[in-house]
């Protein structure tokens, strides 16, 4: 009997402990899947609040910065190099002598030309007045003016030659480069030095053809350079090409930008952001935010922590962002992070 009676117990403690097991995995089982139901039914996202905005469509392409005033100036006169008065790298004003060519001989002729010329005017002076007097013919005062300006001629010819030897600066700037030195014989017309002005520099750039009718002169433009630590400039199109280059289908433009502390190198390249378009009052989204479907372009909007599905209306495209004029107001909370897999009507989460 004691037997049996501890058998029927160890029964229900065996029971008990299968039903004690049975119950927890059931209980931990319910609140994993509580927990399951709650992240598929709320999607973390972030979100911008949108207000209108002004949208400048922009096209970009690559610029060269160029000297306005950079002349290779040579000599009329052929001879030795005899000094460099200015040096490369040094600043000229307009006028002022860069070098100077042997003249040694051509002093000498000027001087007596300068003497001849002198004696022939001092002749002529005295048969002008004898001549007034009616003392001498009229042929021998005619001779002594002709020798007068004949003198005067060769004297002035020789001086223009003399002073063609001092080579001079066409206007402010810097001796950029020099291509002889001191002792080296020059021939007329070859280039000796070159002067570069920096106060103003213009910057060149090639246009692709299909924008040929949304750019023209005055056209706001940006110039970034990037090699100056991105250093921006504000300017106009100064200047809008023609004709097409058949080579590369584009057509030049040009940009005056003021260099008055000189930091902008010739040949230095920049980056040329040209404005085509202004749009006012338009909401301003990231393009990634766009899904393309069969109804058009749409994006999702937080609305009391609801997904809704927006059709909208893109103006224009530029870059990474989208300049939308219909189908978003103002206050909008645009998802932005956590829209890629969104529904219409799901549920979401807002993080911080």
């Amino acid at each position: 009997m004691k037997k049996e009676f501890k058998k029927i117990i160890n029964t229900l403690i065996v029971f008990s402990l299968l039903f004690g097991i049975y119950a927890c995995s059931d209980t931990e089982g319910g609140e994993n899947s509580e927990t399951e139901n709650s992240n598929e039914s709320s999607v973390y996202i972030k979100t911008k609040v949108l207000n209108r905005e002004t949208f400048v469509d922009r096209i970009n392409m690559l610029g060269v910065a160029k000297a306005i005033n950079h002349a290779n100036i040579s000599s009329d006169e052929g001879g030795k190099i005899k000094e460099f008065v200015k040096d490369k790298g040094s600043y000229v004003n307009k006028g002022d002598v860069i070098l100077i060519i042997d003249n040694e001989i051509l002093k000498a002729n000027l001087d007596a030309a300068f003497a001849q010329y002198e004696r022939m005017l001092s002749t002529f002076t005295r048969q002008e007045k004898v001549y007034k007097e009616n003392v001498i013919s009229e042929i021998t005062y005619l001779n002594a003016k002709y020798d007068r300006d004949a003198a005067k001629a060769n004297y002035e010819l020789i001086k223009a030659r003399y002073d063609r030897t001092f080579i001079k600066a066409p206007f402010a700037g810097f001796v950029d480069m020099k291509y002889a030195e001191v002792g080296e014989t020059v021939l007329p017309g070859v280039p000796v030095v070159s002067v570069v002005s920096m106060n103003k520099i213009k910057i060149e750039a090639g246009i692709p053809e299909n924008y040929i009718n949304l750019i023209h002169k005055g056209s706001n433009v940006e110039v970034v350079f990037r090699d100056l630590d991105n250093k921006s400039f504000k300017s106009v199109l100064s200047y809008v090409g023609n004709t097409i280059n058949t080579s590369n289908r584009t057509f030049p433009v040009e940009i005056i930008i003021n260099n008055s502390n000189g930091i902008i190198k010739p040949e230095l390249s920049a980056r040329v952001y040209i404005e085509t378009a202004v749009y006012e009052d338009v909401f301003i989204i990231p393009e990634e935010v766009v899904n393309e479907t069969d109804l058009g372009p749409v994006v999702f909007i937080e609305s009391d922590g609801i997904a809704k599905k927006r059709k909208i209306d893109i103006i224009k495209r530029s870059g990474n962002t989208v300049a939308v004029g219909k189908g978003l107001d103002d206050g909008d909370h645009l998802i932005t992070v956590g829209f890629q897999n969104l529904i219409e009507g799901e549920k979401v989460t807002v993080l911080d």
